[in-house]
Parts: C-alpha cells; structure tokens; sequence
C-alpha cells in the first residue's frame, strides 16, 4: 500500500511534478548522450553502499538481516543495489514524487516474481524536507541500520527548517552505529566554475547551471538557488549545500561525519578494487570505438583519451568524454555515523 501525505504547493510540487513527467522508457537510455555518465554513477552508487555494507557488517551492527530506509528512492534505480546486499530484510523507499513510487513498487513487484528471496519492502510518497516519515513505516519502533540520499539530500537546503526536518528523518531511527550515506553537488566546485566565468549561468554541451540569486553578493547559506539542466534527465531548482552547515546541523541529530570525497577522489580511491563492477555495468566508454560503434561526444571530447594512449602507448583506454567528465565532477560523496 502506498500511503501519501499532503505537502504545500512550492518548490517541492515543482520537484514532484518534474519527476512524475520524468523517462520511463529504460531501452531509451541505451541512445542517451549521457549513457555512460548514468552508468559511472551508477558504478560510485553501487560502490558507496558495499563500503557501508561492509562496514556495518565488520562492525557487527547488524546480526546479518539489515533495514534500510533509501529517502529519494526515485523510480527504483537502486532496488538491485539492494538486492546484492545480500543481508538486505526490509527497505522503506520515499520520494516526493507519487509517480517515481509508482514505479518503484512496480519495479520492485517484478523482481518479487523473479526472486523467491527478495527482502520486503514499503513505499511512501512524502517530501522528507517536511514531513516526519516514521509515523508511516510498519513499526514505529523498527530500527533502521542504513539510510540512503542520492543526488537528491541538496532540495532539503531551501531552508534551515527542511535540512532540520531531512536530518531528522535520517536519524530518529536509526541504531547507534547506523550509517547515511549519500551523494551530492559540491557546492565549492559549483560557486568556483561560477567564479571563473563571472557569469550566473554556464555549462557545457549536456549541462546548465543557472543562478536564480544574486551572485554580485555572498551566496546564503540556505536558499542559494540554481537551475540545473542535464540532457533529457533533470531540469528544475537545486540548492547549494555549505557543507560544513551540513556537518554542524548533522552533529546535532547524533550524526558525525566519517568520509567526504568528491567523486574523482573516490573514483581513484576505489577505481582499482572495483575494477570488475565498472566493466560489468559499462561505467566507461571504449575510446577509440570497437568496429561498428560510434563515440558518443566530438572528438574534442576525447583529447585526454588520445593523449593518454600516445604517453602509455596504448590502443584503447576506457573513459568518458570530457563533457560528461565535467558533470561528474560537480559531484561528491559523503558518509556519516550515528554517534
């Protein structure tokens, strides 16, 4: 049963609305320009949540059968990260968007006809910003050991009061020891490419960051609003994060930071032992194309591709276009700990 709740008529409806209206042909994302960005972060999502696994399970946290509550679950990209996390027992899926738990629940619904073990789950549709979601889940008392934001904890930044209330929703259930995790735009790389450029709007061929504030002044803490637009994917208002607000407001729900990395560090962090899982997803492009195949930027977009293979005198290297690489950079990680 999905259950919603009434939220106001703002931004958020805005948010709801562009995702609702959002791609739900998965075979259209096979002809994406973006491709193989969707597949890196996809391979940086997948990649986070082992680290957690991990780290629950070394530490005992969990008696092998964990609860997980993913806030933002969107369409149900994640359900098979899930999946693998073999100790997975029960997951609360939220977002705001009545559309993507439609199909998130539908998607979860095939897999429990192809899995005989497959872990039980709830769905919600509430914007985490403003409502106190415990109230929804099947025991109020249920303790959770994960709880998941990707690419979506940055909406909570309108105002102090919807960080409060996101964090809220983070902690209140979780066990001590429990892990969040998520994904995020660096704020700092943001505001430095807007700084570079002296301009309140830049980008490249596949993305557009708009400032919607002024940016002749010092960008407030909350409210620092922006349009962000990536091909075919995202199109609506985003807020930067001031991290160090984030690690403060964070520490007074019982919550202490325990990593942060943008995503080039944690990709040459991690690249190496999770070598296998960026091939088995194609989270790089084979530059130059294998016979028949096409690149999926301009050939400016692979410079440093061609440059690489001249230095190591190699005759393929596995990348991504320097366009897609720029949109990926604007991105970080970030794990906390229930004190």
């Amino acid at each position: 049963m999905v259950e919603v709740t009434e939220t106001k008529e703002q931004l958020s409806a805005t948010i709801a609305r562009h995702y609702d209206n959002g791609e739900n042909d998965i075979s259209a994302r096979f002809e994406s320009r973006i491709l193989y960005l969707r597949n890196f972060n996809n391979w940086v999502k997948s990649t986070l949540i082992q680290e957690a696994v991990l780290m629950l399970r070394n530490s005992r946290i969990h008696d092998g059968k964990m609860n997980v509550l993913d806030l933002a679950c969107g369409k149900g990209g994640d359900l098979i990260k899930w999946k693998n996390a073999s100790c997975m027992e029960y997951l609360v899926a939220v977002d705001v968007s009545q559309g993507s738990i439609f199909n998130c629940r539908s998607r979860y619904e095939d897999m429990q006809r192809r899995n005989r073990y497959l872990f039980d789950a709830k769905f919600i549709v509430a914007d985490c910003t403003r409502v106190h979601i415990n109230k929804f889940f099947k025991n109020s008392s249920m303790k959770l050991h994960l709880v998941s934001c990707q690419f979506a904890f940055h909406y909570c930044f309108e105002s102090i009061s919807q960080a409060e209330c996101m964090l809220k929703n983070v902690s209140e259930n979780l066990i001590s020891g429990g892990i969040f995790i998520g994904t995020i735009p660096n704020a700092n790389e943001i505001v430095r490419r807007q700084k570079e450029c002296g301009k309140k709007q830049f980008g490249n061929s596949i993305y557009n960051i708009d400032f919607m504030c002024n940016i002749e002044e010092p960008f407030p803490i909350f409210g620092a609003k922006y349009n962000f637009n990536l091909e075919g994917v995202v199109d609506c208002p985003e807020f930067l994060v001031y991290f160090p607000v984030l690690v403060k407001l964070a520490k007074n729900y019982g919550l202490e930071l325990k990593m942060k990395m943008n995503f080039k560090e944690y990709f040459d962090k991690h690249a190496t032992l999770n070598s296998d899982l960026l091939n088995r997803i194609t989270a790089l492009e084979v530059y130059p194309p294998q016979e028949g195949s096409k690149i999926m930027g301009t050939e400016d977009d692979y410079d440093k591709a061609k440059q690489f293979l001249n230095e190591n005198r190699l005759s393929s290297v596995g990348t991504l276009s320097t366009s897609e690489w720029e949109v990926a950079t604007l991105y970080m990680v970030f794990m906390f700990q229930k004190l």
